[in-house]
């Protein structure tokens, strides 16, 4: 976790009133941050990150003390937004659940509630969604505001925890003022940051909203147990990642549509197909082998998807011929969408 984003929390501990020595010995930080011989330290662990998050939370009785003046959500909010949302079939849908709980908390504190909006825009003629923080009122005051970034960051992570796999970003949009230097910003997401925008949001492909969600409340109560770790862990951004990782996240993106091919995948990462196959081979892997595992995952997530028939399953998949989806899946599998639908205790795998 960068010392420059702990800093910044400690800061607003300390203007609560709450001792810095306390402070520091509760969140396991053996030195003071905020002296200058200690900034030249970029990192601190995430888990004292974390720990005074949660400090800060308990003194300011607000989940969402970074969110601006007019949002407050006292403890166990977040919780019950996300037991709200849990059993949605897709991402979409609990894009819009979400959306209705804040509603809903919203008229408590005197806040009108956002009659016709909703949480997605439309790009691009269609093929891209704007998934919109879930703010209840933009201001002028948003356009100094860069704190939206560490909220949308938030709410990167925790989808991708919900469909269980990273959400493949194409930009993220901020309404505040470009900042000197936006390469933090692009680090910190793995993409191209816009300013000056419309709306805060993510802007994902469209066909990944009909992602199904790939949790439970079984799930969910370890991802709170360890909350809000999951949501503020340092990532290594794109630029570093794995060629296997990052072909897998570019796969994603194609969920609903025919997959690229080897030539196609390796223009997208400005390299020769040689090179990828070569690259690969070094990690022990192919991209053919990439390709069938991840369609694999995906037709196993949504066979697991009782509500979805095997058909429409077929179609989220990009088979034109039911027939072939079912081949494939006996292929990948072992057995048919029925059989392990059968073995998982779903519904039989109906047609209908």
């Amino acid at each position: 976790m960068p010392l420059k984003t702990l800093n910044t929390l400690l800061r607003v501990v300390i203007e609560q009133g709450y001792p810095l020595e306390q402070a520091l010995e509760q969140i396991g930080l053996d030195f003071n941050p905020l002296l200058p011989e200690n900034q030249q330290r970029q990192e601190v662990p995430t888990s004292c990150y974390s720990k005074l998050y949660r400090l800060l939370m308990e003194l300011l009785q607000d989940e969402a003390f970074g969110l601006g003046q007019e949002y407050h959500a006292p403890p166990g909010t977040f919780r019950m937004m996300c037991l709200f949302i849990i059993h949605c079939p897709t991402l979409h849908q609990a894009l819009i659940r979400s959306w209705e709980f804040h509603d809903y908390c919203n008229q408590y504190r005197g806040i009108p509630r956002r009659r016709g909006s909703r949480p997605v825009v439309y790009l691009d003629n269609g093929e891209s969604a704007l998934c919109l923080f879930q703010r209840s009122v933009s201001s002028e005051q948003d356009r100094d505001f860069v704190g939206h970034a560490n909220v949308l960051l938030m709410m990167f992570r925790f989808y991708s925890w919900l469909i269980g796999k990273r959400l493949p970003l194409q930009a993220v949009h901020l309404r505040a003022r470009a900042p000197a230097s936006s390469k933090h910003y692009e680090q910190l997401f793995g993409c191209e940051v816009r300013f000056e925008q419309a709306h805060s949001g993510l802007l994902i492909p469209a066909g990944v909203l009909q992602y199904p969600v790939a949790q439970n409340e079984e799930s969910l109560r370890e991802f709170l147990r360890q909350a809000p770790y999951q949501l503020v862990k340092h990532e290594q951004p794109a630029s570093v990642q794995s060629l296997t990782r990052r072909i897998e996240q570019l796969l994603s993106q194609y969920a609903s549509q025919k997959l690229p091919n080897a030539d196609e995948v390796a223009r997208q990462l400005n390299m020769s197909p040689r090179t990828l196959h070569r690259k690969l081979t070094a990690e022990d892997t192919s991209f053919q082998q990439l390709k069938d595992r991840f369609r694999t995952e995906l037709a196993v997530h949504y066979v697991s998807r009782p509500e979805l028939t095997i058909d429409a399953i077929a179609t989220l998949m990009g088979f034109q011929d039911n027939s072939a989806f079912y081949r494939s899946f006996k292929k990948w599998t072992g057995v048919s969408p029925g059989q392990f639908r059968r073995e998982l205790g779903g519904d039989g795998g109906a047609r209908a």
